[in-house]
């Protein structure tokens, strides 16, 4: 009889932590889907923090491509526009206000861009994102 309410007692702690492992993991879900979900930077900045994007257009999904050979550099970055049949150019600065390093090439494939730096540009003046679109 002992050995039957030891199994029983065992079978329940197994059941505890399986239903705790997987409320664990649902929460660890919800909060990845909220932080991904948060994603679309407007031109107001992120938080206040001092990064953001200074745009006419809604831009999202902002992707930047580091250089291989040297990845405290990138050659590019990706973003989407909120609008179609535009023309942007993209370049980045270290403030909202400062210095702007445009990119070389904006290519769009629907309402993706793709903006290429040719010289590569350190990821520490990048703090601000600025699409414009091209007259």
């Amino acid at each position: 009889m002992q050995d039957k309410e030891k199994l029983m007692t065992k079978g329940r702690h197994t059941r505890v932590r399986i239903l705790g492992l997987v409320s664990f993991t649902l929460v660890i879900a919800a909060v990845t889907y909220g932080f991904a979900e948060a994603n679309t930077v407007h031109s107001s900045g992120l938080m206040g923090t001092g990064y953001g994007v200074k745009s006419p257009y809604k831009i999202s999904k902002i992707n930047y491509e580091l250089d291989v050979e040297n990845p405290t550099r990138f050659i590019a970055v990706d973003f989407e526009v909120d609008q179609e049949n535009i023309f942007v150019t993209a370049g980045v600065s270290a403030t909202e206000k400062g210095k702007i390093i445009w990119s070389d090439e904006c290519e769009c494939t629907s309402s993706k861009w793709s903006c290429t730096f040719n010289e590569g540009v350190d990821v520490l003046a990048a703090d601000w994102l600025h699409v414009t679109p091209v007259q």
